[in-house]
């Protein structure tokens, strides 16, 4: 079908969180859409977990979802750091001092946990939701979009959201329209994402000698875990250097996998409890072994088509930061698609051009300094230098880190984001958020 200029249709290419949340802000802004998931089922069993921050939290509130988030995930107060041999360094309220300063909880569950809430909440999800479409090509003219399929389907629209991860086709595709285009010729930038890391992701069976509500992270040569204990299970990561940086995929084998958890026996994931006897009591189907990507890009739009979430700016997980940062992005750029067609306007090239700009203006900054910052936390952490490792060993355990904490992310959340036209009666704390909605309750 073809797509009128008065009847806006949203593509968005990926049903991870970040997508779902997309789809619902689309709901909210009452605009036609359609997410295209390339796996067989949006809600699947992964190792990962997912911390939430008070930021993420307002928005779920503001869309119903809060309280049932906070229903089943784990609510977290303390951070632990501590060295690969089990000794604490060092103990503070990370989470604690957020919840003070702006009334919602950082909570910690799986990845599948947070899809179930975002796609079965989500409203007419089974004609929303095409699952086993995997993004070949997109095509461009004057009205819209057509974008093609690997089962030989097309989608028509007047737009593309490509929220697809770190290995975004939409973003393959985008830059080699903007080669095309006679202006972008020279300014088209190389593959982005480099991995410096491998993640070793995975869940076991929840321990009741292991305290809920701390996040525990460990810290070593070249190496750093991080583990939580939710109400089913205990999830956790172990991030390991890789010999040199590379933009190469890969896909370890299940050998590579088990020669993997080997290595790891003797490290302590939590200060009492070593990988040992973590493997012992798990499904290794529940694990997995992937490249940690890391890089930022330049060009979040051309034409009809604009990236979001991993496709953008992807991180490891040390800072914790990954979905937060996607979703307060997907708010601001469907503020600005809802205000084109609350202004009587349409999606025409030159509304959706200054859109997009305006997106990545009011978010570019703020995501690069994310970034950066988890880049620095990743390599301190693994004693990637002299210098690093003497701060994050001897230094760090003597500083009040929890003012450290308090005062960085208190500067950060503060100007958190909503959607602008839904109004709700948002939580407060200690600190007024900056950003309230412009639709009043």
């Amino acid at each position: 079908m073809a797509i009128e200029p008065n009847n806006p249709r949203v593509i968005v290419v990926g049903g991870g969180p970040v997508g779902l949340y997309t789809a619902h802000a689309l709901t909210k802004a009452n605009i036609d859409y359609v997410v295209l998931e390339q796996q067989p089922e949006v809600v699947r069993v992964t190792g990962a977990g997912i911390v939430l921050l008070p930021n993420t939290m307002r928005l779920l509130d503001q869309i119903g979802l809060c309280e049932r988030a906070e229903k089943i995930a784990t609510r977290l107060n303390n951070k632990v750091n501590s060295l690969q041999n089990g000794r604490e360094l060092c103990r503070y309220p990370l989470f604690g001092s957020m919840e003070e300063a702006f009334g919602y909880y950082s909570v910690g569950f799986s990845r599948r946990e947070f899809l179930q809430i975002l796609y079965e909440s989500l409203p007419d999800r089974e004609t929303r939701i095409r699952t086993n479409a995997r993004v070949v090509n997109i095509e461009t003219h004057d009205n819209g979009v057509r974008v093609h399929l690997e089962d030989g389907s097309i989608e028509e629209g007047s737009l593309v959201i490509g929220v697809d991860g770190v290995h975004s086709k939409t973003r393959e595709i985008m830059r080699t329209l903007a080669r095309a285009s006679t202006e972008s010729k020279e300014d088209v930038e190389a593959y982005p994402m480099v991995a410096s890391f491998q993640g070793f992701f995975g869940r076991a069976p929840f321990r009741e000698d292991i305290p809920q509500g701390c996040f525990f992270e460990g810290r070593g040569t070249g190496m750093a875990s991080q583990g939580v204990n939710g109400n089913e299970f205990m999830y956790f990561a172990v991030l390991r250097a890789l010999p040199k940086p590379t933009t190469d995929r890969r896909r370890y084998t299940d050998q590579e996998v088990q020669e993997e958890a080997e290595r790891l026996q003797e490290i302590n994931i939590f200060p009492t409890v070593k990988f040992k006897e973590i493997w012992a009591t798990c499904d290794p189907k529940d694990f997995t072994l992937v490249h940690i990507e890391e890089g930022f890009v330049d060009k979040w739009h051309h034409g009809r088509i604009v990236l979001l979430g991993d496709a953008v700016h992807k991180m490891t997980p040390i800072n914790g930061n990954g979905v937060n940062t996607g979703l307060q992005s997907a708010a601001v750029l469907v503020n600005q698609l809802h205000g084109i067609l609350s202004s009587g306007s349409d999606f025409t090239d030159e509304t959706l051009g200054e859109a997009f700009e305006r997106y990545q203006t009011i978010r570019e900054k703020a995501c690069r300094e994310v970034c950066n910052q988890g880049a620095m936390l990743t390599r301190l952490v693994t004693w990637s230098t002299w210098t690093g490792w003497f701060f994050d060993r001897f230094i760090m355990p003597w500083m009040n880190l929890g003012e450290v904490a308090k005062k960085q992310t208190r500067a950060i959340l503060k100007y958190a984001h909503v959607l602008d036209f839904v109004p709700f009666e948002s939580r407060v704390g200690e600190i007024p958020w900056a950003n309230m909605p412009k639709a009043k309750v």
